[in-house]
């Protein structure tokens, strides 16, 4: 990831039939969580928003997974700076 790029996490599993992504703040910055490889949009560790059951108002919660082709981490949440 260049240098004041942003990290983007995918949205398809949020809203049946949308592709596209939503952008965190500069200074969030998402690794895997086993192999510290940085998230990136289109790099060897992605991030995406996905849907689970959980206790809320629509009946689901909202959490972030990584897939990481570095490492093969799937499907954990990322690791973190600010």
């Amino acid at each position: 990831m260049g240098m004041g790029a942003r990290t983007r996490l995918g949205i398809m599993s949020l809203v049946a039939s949308q592709t596209g992504s939503v952008e965190l703040p500069r200074e969030v910055t998402l690794f895997c969580p086993q192999c510290e490889t940085k998230v990136a949009d289109k790099g060897q560790c992605i991030a995406e928003l996905v849907r689970v059951p959980g206790e809320s108002i629509t009946g689901f919660i909202v959490k972030i997974i990584v897939d990481c082709r570095n490492c093969g981490c799937h499907d954990r949440e990322p690791a973190a700076s600010f």
